[in-house]
């Protein structure tokens, strides 16, 4: 699910990667773009209930819904759309450990009869036994069968994790065999140092089988006598598949018994795998059907192809879903549906009548899609980290909001005067106090608000931008003095729709390229009189929901300390307030006294407030509370210092090399991860999307910030 390093290798040219062995076929938006295939939507299912970091849901085979957090508490209530309160069902965060982000309760299952024997089972981080895997068979109490009993733990599998990421944790019952199948990831960190995917001694890179009913000698557990790793010397018999970077979802057709399973990659691809008994899909030889490392010796003779991937312009980290087999839809009978954690993608999966697969891109959500799941009737549910629930279901929408976009900006109402980069009066300017780093590159911003509506102020996160808003952000390369791209982001019923138009050599005009595209640029090298050549990435419409995420208000320009600029009659808030395009300032209001950003280079301001003004515009929108960042740190503003989890922390998610490393460790620089991945283009760098160019400025503000702070503190 969540990605811990991801490089800057954006692919350019086809939409998707496809391997024809795999028979697989793909659709572009191109090809979708004539498509007449019904639309798939969500629906609030539960518009009266709010979760926090709901992970899995499930049922028992009755009209209760059960969820599971991350925090380590279970919910259960029925399955209405007019409930509005849970009972906890079980809670044993006193037990969890949430240090890493992809930590928690991770994964839950019942047992096939839980209606006799009332046993459960969890897939835990255990702060207990930090750094270790667990799980456990839990019982619900004998004097009341509606609660669980936090009491009746007996573990059955204890794994060490040697990193606070890649932990895997689904878990489910075969429909058939009645056996549990438990997903664990390779144990973290990139490049899969351990060597686990290949490693059949060990359960990490692996979907394991196992008997809860029975023991084998020394287990808690037996091994089923059909695994085929169970006959392979030197072998973990558990091992139902392995060859498997991060499984954090997989899901078990009711019908069919096919295990499906998203497995995350770490460069290029993420993959969609129908696991088979015996299978070896391929990591770290392979990543998806691309060659990752050919050193490494393969496990097994066959490498089993995924039947879907997709490359980095669509998503960077696979949720893996269920196959629909609910009563509402029948036309949707069959269609695995999955979805992309950071770009909110939702994809389905259909076998046509040849038995070759379909994959489409069906909906851009919005949401950080963390898990699937369904309930009794077979109908499909998504859960995002905003705390929701969906119920996914056919819609009149067209599947593709963009089709009805202009291809070329000289269509659109964008510009009064293309040649002369003249804008149409509709469309207002504004500047923002502190300029997210793109790449040196020169940006001016717009906003147009439908007639008759105006933006909704808010003293702190982002203001409420009406339905039909549009913001246009022209971004121009400094050195050449070439027009770049037309980044267009507006304001849809569901949430954001995004896409860019990138223009030609000459300037005269500009394609949409909803796909993104990779342009060479040539750039002075600082402190010589030479040019090097770099890369400009236009990203994709699935980038730009990347960082345009919903828990940090999709929009990131439009808010008070962004744009409160000056005191005085010219300030900025105030002019939209007068032009009418501003709502709910109050009469009061003091500009002096409201949140105002720091330019952060700007040397006569405070150096820990640049620092932080810096990490707040440009890292923020993913780490912070619910965002996609995988560091559990929170990098806003308006966050204390200690509560940001940065200071002397150790890292979650490698420490490049850097013995001691820290997050941020005060008076050393060199060991603070967070400067580190600034300061490079290759493994680990951050921010990992649309830039390839280190923010050298950037580099000596936080230098110089982390040098000077009290190392008295560090550890």
């Amino acid at each position: 699910m969540i990605r811990c390093l991801i490089l800057c290798l954006w692919i350019c040219g086809s939409a998707v990667s496809v391997n024809a062995s795999a028979a697989v076929i793909q659709e572009t938006e191109a090809a979708k773009s004539t498509a007449t295939v019904k639309g798939i939507g969500l629906e609030n299912a539960f518009p009266k209930l709010r979760f926090n970091r709901p992970i899995h849901l499930t049922h028992v085979g009755d009209d209760r819904i059960f969820v599971a957090e991350q925090n380590g508490v279970i919910h259960v209530f029925q399955n209405d759309a007019e409930t509005s309160t849970t009972e906890v069902f079980l809670d044993i965060s006193d037990r969890i450990s949430r240090v890493g982000n992809e930590e928690g309760l991770i994964g839950l299952a019942f047992h096939p009869d839980f209606k006799n024997n009332g046993q459960f089972f969890v897939h835990y981080s255990s702060s207990v036994k930090d750094m270790h895997g667990i799980v456990a068979r839990y019982r619900v109490k004998e004097d009341d069968p509606s609660v669980g009993d936090p009491n009746s733990e007996e573990v059955i599998i204890e794994q060490e994790q040697p990193f606070r990421n890649h932990n895997g944790g689904a878990l489910a019952f075969g429909p058939t065999d009645g056996y549990l199948y438990i997903s664990f990831g390779d144990g973290g960190k990139a490049n899969d140092p351990l060597g686990s995917g290949q490693d059949l001694s060990t359960l990490l890179g692996a979907i394991l089988r196992i008997d809860v009913d029975h023991k084998d000698p020394g287990l808690e557990y037996a091994i089923p006598k059909d695994n085929h790793f169970a006959s392979v010397e030197g072998a973990r018999g558990e091992i139902f598949a392995c060859g498997l970077r991060n499984v954090w979802r997989f899901s078990i057709d009711r019908k069919t018994g096919e295990l499906w399973a998203g497995d995350v990659g770490q460069d290029r691809f993420d993959e969609i795998d129908l696991v088979r008994n015996g299978g070896n899909y391929g990591w770290n030889r392979w990543e998806a059907d691309a060659s990752f490392r050919k050193q490494v010796e393969m496990a097994t003779e066959k490498h089993d192809q995924p039947i879907a991937s997709y490359g980095r312009q669509w998503g960077l980290s696979v949720t893996g879903g269920n196959v629909y087999r609910g009563k509402k839809f029948p036309e949707l009978d069959g269609v695995y549906f999955y979805g992309d954690y950071l770009s909110g993608n939702l994809w389905q999966i259909r076998k046509d009548e040849n038995g070759d697969y379909k994959n489409t891109l069906v909906r851009r959500t919005g949401q950080s899609i963390a898990a699937f799941g369904e309930d009794t009737d077979g109908e499909v549910y998504l859960l995002s980290f905003d705390g929701k629930i969906y119920r996914v279901q056919p819609t009149d929408e067209p599947e593709n909001f963009l089709e009805g976009w202009p291809k070329k900006l000289s269509e659109t109402e964008i510009f009064a005067d293309l040649k002369k980069r003249k804008m149409s009066d509709a469309y207002t300017p504004y500047e923002v106090n502190a300029p997210f780093w793109s790449d040196s590159a020169e940006k001016t911003r717009f906003f147009r608000l439908p007639e008759g509506e105006k933006i909704g102020y808010r003293s702190e996160g982002s203001w409420a931008v009406p339905v039909g808003t549009e913001i246009i952000k022209n971004f121009r390369h400094a050195a050449g003095n070439r027009m770049l791209e037309t980044r267009v982001i507006k304001r849809i019923e569901t949430g954001w729709e995004a896409a860019t138009y990138i223009w030609d050599k000459r300037g005269k005009d500009a394609e949409l390229r909803p796909e993104g595209l990779q342009l060479e640029l040539w750039m002075p090298v600082k402190g010589a009189k030479e040019w090097r050549p770099t890369t400009w990435h236009g990203p994709s419409s699935s980038e730009c929901a990347s960082c345009h995420v919903d828990s940090a208000g999709y929009v990131l320009g439009l808010n008070t300390a962004q744009l409160n600029n000056a005191d005085g009659p010219k300030n900025q808030i105030m002019e939209f307030v007068k032009q009418e395009l501003l709502s709910g300032v109050p009469e009061d209001f003091d500009a002096s006294a409201a949140a105002r950003h720091c330019d952060p280079h700007d040397k006569t301001c405070d150096l820990e407030q640049r620092a932080r003004v810096y990490l707040d515009v440009n890292c923020a929108m993913c780490h912070r509370p619910n965002g996609p960042g995988n560091a559990s740190i929170d990098l806003r503003f308006a966050t204390d210092l200690d509560a940001t989890k940065m200071i002397n922390e150790k890292p979650a998610q490698g420490d490049l090399g850097i013995a001691g490393a820290r997050i941020v460790k005060p008076g050393d620089a060199a060991s603070s991860l967070l400067l580190q991945r600034i300061d490079t283009i290759s493994n680990g760098r951050m921010p990992n999307i649309g830039s390839n160019v280190i923010d050298e400025n950037a580099v000596e503000l936080l230098r110089e910030w982390i040098e000077l702070m009290d190392a008295s503190s560090a550890e």
